[in-house]
């Protein structure tokens, strides 16, 4: 549940990409190389296409004490050529994946001025499903539907997101995305009030969750299951916890309902100053909207205190 736009990594998008330019290199590479061991391609006819590669280098003399091969020094100066080949090559093949990349980074980045500019708007979303449609069916689609449903989750967009959820096929994860799937599904349930669903699915989710006890994200769905439950310290104990973590989207939510809980606990300066702490952190648009509530609440707690007192002295007057 990383903060920012839900889209998966470009770097991991053209990971694929990477490896096969990769591969035809290695099998270019191979390929010149044994047609010249084999005799089938001539030295002279790569310098009759290509004369600026003829260095006419030479070598000669010893390495380490031992004459250098005959082979070594009549072939120097076209093995240096060859290597000059592979070399443009595989510089044609990085600027094609460094195209590529940068491509998708765009798409990024235009979502990112999209939510910025527009919050969680349709134009936002348009712009998430098309990513979701051109990686459907291959081996990222599950991973960056994960994203997606997060996206819907940021949004409020439960029912989206759900639907997202649904449609994911578990058999694509690794017990890590599992961990997050399930902890993703649980905190939709806490999120829309469904206290024993949520519970349900903790318990399906036990056998991947339990792999990783120190998982930010499963701390901080136990720690909301708590404050759902009314075990406020309990609740307090758990997002404390949780305050110097990373990603800092879980140190934010974490610190936003850890105000909520110091409210309830009537320790509205424990409040105050965490909402100050807060403020520093780089926060998506939907935290924002939820630190200006939690704000409002603990102007609200204050000014509740200050009528409270203002009573007590005019019955003390009477």
């Amino acid at each position: 549940m990383k903060a920012g736009v839900m889209m998966i990594k470009s770097r991991l998008e053209a990971r694929a990409l990477r490896i096969w330019l990769f591969c035809i290199v290695l099998f270019i590479a191979a390929a010149l190389i044994a047609v010249r061991v084999i005799g089938f391609f001539p030295e002279r006819t790569l310098y009759d296409w290509f004369p600026f590669l003829d260095f006419d280098l030479t070598i000669s003399g010893t390495f380490f004490g031992r004459q250098l091969p005959e082979f070594v020094t009549e072939n120097f100066s076209y093995a240096c050529s060859l290597a000059c080949v592979i070399a443009f090559i595989a510089l044609v093949a990085h600027l094609i994946y460094v195209i590529v990349l940068n491509i998708y980074r765009l798409q990024r980045r235009k979502a990112a001025k999209v939510l910025k500019k527009s919050g969680y708007c349709k134009e936002y979303y348009d712009l998430i499903e098309d990513k979701r449609r051109d990686l459907n069916g291959t081996s990222l689609a599950a991973r960056n539907d994960l994203l997606v449903a997060k996206a819907y989750c940021d949004g409020r967009r439960y029912d989206d997101a759900f639907s997202v959820l649904r449609d994911i096929d578990l058999d694509r994860f690794d017990s890590k995305l599992a961990a997050r799937y399930y902890v993703l599904y649980t905190y939709l349930f806490l999120l829309t009030g469904d206290i024993e669903s949520a519970k349900s699915t903790v318990a399906l989710g036990e056998p991947f969750t339990s792999k990783y006890p120190e998982m930010p994200e499963k701390k901080l769905t136990d720690a909301l299951l708590k404050y759902a439950e009314r075990d406020y310290y309990g609740a307090k104990e758990g997002f404390e916890e949780l305050l110097d973590v990373n990603p800092v989207e879980v140190r934010v939510w974490a610190g936003l309902y850890l105000g909520l809980v110091y409210l309830r606990l009537r320790k509205k300066e424990l409040a105050r100053k965490l909402a100050s702490t807060l403020g520093k952190y780089r926060k998506t648009p939907r935290q924002s909207e939820d630190m200006i509530k939690l704000l409002k609440k603990i102007e609200a707690a204050y000014a509740l205190e200050a009528e409270e007192k203002a009573a007590e002295a005019a019955e003390a007057a009477v």
